[in-house]
């Protein structure tokens, strides 16, 4: 006898939050439901380092559009993780240099999709 899977969830994208370069980072906002659990909305911080880190080896302008762009990318990858239940469900995700380099995979998806 066949179960069906109950979805893992869904990730939807929000949109950018508008003046954020000036505190350091870029936000991406997204709403994320997973069942059982209420919809939480979460908000992705690309910092400044990671972004230009990023924008660098893509070969990018570093423009807010670009940062953006990445941040989206960013929070894309990390909540199909968080979804599946192989990362933590948390509000605010900030994404540097050191969170990027602990999850080479994360990373190179990233770069993956930017490049597509």
């Amino acid at each position: 006898m066949a179960v069906a899977a109950e979805p893992a969830g869904a990730i939807s994208y929000e949109g950018p939050s508008p003046d954020t370069e000036f505190l350091g980072f870029s936000q991406a906002n997204f709403l994320v439901t997973v069942p059982g659990w209420k919809a939480r909305e979460v908000a992705v911080l690309l910092n400044a380092p990671a972004a230009r880190r990023l924008l660098h080896e893509l070969g990018r302008e570093d423009t807010p559009e670009a940062r953006d762009h990445l941040a989206r990318l960013v929070g894309e990858a990390w909540l199909k993780r968080v979804v599946s239940g192989a990362a933590p469900f948390e509000s605010i995700v900030t994404v540097s240099n050191g969170f990027l380099d602990e999850r080479p995979d994360l990373l190179a998806e990233v770069r993956a999709a930017a490049a597509a």
